[in-house]
């Protein structure tokens, strides 16, 4: 008759890190405003300007670039030249001269709220969003009701990270034209950066209903639902945008990211991997891909995909950690002590690093040096309980039942209700002698869950210890009436139930 010990508390190692990207939500692209709004040909060059416009119209901006640059040869006082010049610039992304450009129309013509316009669209898209600021509201003094100038002075207000003057514009917007989806979407931007989850994921919908087939307002909804936990909805609609846009490189990586929440590990290692292809410099998704394989066991896959997302950013300790366990998944020791040593070098505060490294360094049968980095983890996270149910384990096993006890201990300060320390704690006071103390802690167990099988045949083999054969009886019978197949405590029952021989007569 021995009491059992749990079989070991629980099994957490190797251990992976989480994956995880940071969440970018986009505030959407500016519209540039078409230059042919009651801009008239000039005298001069007819032939170019009009070979320009109708360039322009039919979306052949180099072309349009190319005419309107004789244009303005031959006349260079001619504000719509340079102004379409200056939009056909933007839009072939030579965003300095179209700045110079649509700067000298505004020279030519202060009066024209289309060209203010559009220069403070070239300055935003170089980034100078204060110059952009002004342009637009120049625009809105000369044409109060101009949505696309409110609009884009809301874009410009976002990239400044003015958020009141931002959503109060958008809303402006909206007050005139409820259905312009992409203010919508871009109100849902500002309303999330302000920390109104519920308002923009509002708006957000409101943008995809307008308009189902676009891809960054169906992004974003998914982006806003998996931080809101709305998981359903977020892989719907990034589903959505990956559909409308498959060289989305951040629909495909955040829908990889629900579906591995999900456990769906096989459409995330797919949409893991057409991320990668994708972004082929980008970290997020190998490391992310590697996750999706490791939790299918799918080690030799997971390790390439560790290997890949090493080679974007080399000294990542989770990546390095993450490989380590791989190896040690595949029994491949030494690869993994390497790799995780080089993890712990790279980040010597980094717990998981020192977990995986203890493990490996167990199997090489260093327990010296394994004892030594679960003692550094567990100064390092002090509310992790993973390394001091190493610990406590280790010394169970070798018998140093002061140590254990001290581990387990601690262990259940961070997890009271850890069964499986519990139960040892248990049978460290039965293998002393200190039997009232066992009986108390085996039924703290059974009171975190009644039906522990462990617990209730430990408790009766202590109760028979103390002579209270009828009451370990019982705890036999509720162990194997919770698990008919619990050999010991059947072995318990049978062994307690033979007849004892007469006692002899003189």
């Amino acid at each position: 008759m021995a009491l059992r010990r749990a079989a070991r508390t629980a099994r957490v190692f190797p251990r992976q890190a989480q994956g995880g990207v940071e969440v970018r939500h986009h505030w959407l692209h500016v519209v540039i405003v078409l230059c042919a709004l009651a801009l008239m040909a000039p005298a001069a060059s007819p032939d170019d300007y009009q070979d320009g416009v109708r360039a322009f119209g039919a979306g052949d901006f180099a072309a349009a670039v190319t005419a309107f640059e004789k244009a303005v040869q031959v006349n260079p006082q001619s504000a719509p030249a340079w102004s379409y010049l200056g939009c056909a610039q933007l839009r072939v992304q030579r965003v300095d001269d179209a700045i110079t450009s649509l700067a000298k129309a505004a020279q030519l013509d202060s009066t024209s709220a289309d060209i203010h316009n559009n220069l403070g669209n070239a300055l935003l898209a170089k980034g100078e969003t204060a110059l952009a600021i002004i342009e637009y509201q120049r625009a809105l003094f000369l044409a109060p009701a101009m949505t696309d100038a409110r609009y884009n002075l809301g874009n410009a207000r976002l990239a400044a990270g003015e958020l009141d003057g931002a959503i109060k514009d958008y809303k402006l917007v909206l007050g005139a034209d409820a259905k312009h989806a992409p203010a919508h979407g871009n109100l849902g931007v500002a309303l999330q950066r302000k920390g109104d989850l519920e308002g923009a994921m509002a708006e957000y919908r409101e943008a995809v209903r307008l308009q189902p087939g676009n891809a960054e307002f169906q992004l974003n909804l998914g982006m806003a639902a998996r931080t809101s936990r709305s998981l359903d909805e977020a892989q719907a609609a990034l589903g959505a945008a990956a559909q409308a846009d498959p060289a989305s490189f951040l629909a495909h990586l955040n829908l990889g990211l629900v579906q591995l929440e999900r456990g769906e590990l096989e459409p995330a290692a797919a949409s893991f991997r057409r991320a990668a292809e994708i972004q082929s410099d980008d970290f997020a998704a190998r490391y992310n891909l590697g996750l999706a394989l490791a939790r299918q066991q799918k080690y030799q896959e997971a390790v390439a995909a560790y290997t890949d997302a090493l080679k974007v950013k080399s000294v990542d300790p989770r990546a390095l950690s993450n490989l380590g366990a791989a190896y040690l998944a595949l029994d491949k020791v030494d690869d993994a002590i390497a790799v995780l040593e080089k993890a712990i070098r790279t980040a010597p505060a980094f717990p998981l690093g020192h977990l995986n490294l203890a493990v490996a360094y167990m199997k090489k049968g260093d327990a010296e040096k394994a004892v030594e980095q679960w003692e550094r983890a567990a100064r390092l996270a002090p509310t992790d309980p993973a390394p001091q149910e190493a610990l406590a384990d280790y010394y169970f096993r070798k018998g140093d039942l002061d140590a254990a006890q001290t581990h387990y201990v601690e262990l259940l300060k961070l997890r009271p209700d850890h069964l499986g320390a519990l139960n040892n704690v248990g049978l460290i006071h039965y293998r002393r002698g200190e039997y009232e103390l066992a009986t108390e802690v085996f039924t703290r167990a059974l009171q975190v869950d009644p039906n522990y099988a462990l617990a209730i045949n430990n408790l009766g083999i202590v109760l028979e210890a103390q002579g209270r054969p009828q009451e370990a009886l019982r705890r036999y019978r509720k162990a194997l009436d919770v698990d008919p197949n619990y050999q010991d405590a059947r072995s318990n029952l049978e062994r307690l139930q033979l007849p004892r021989p007469a006692a002899k007569t003189g």
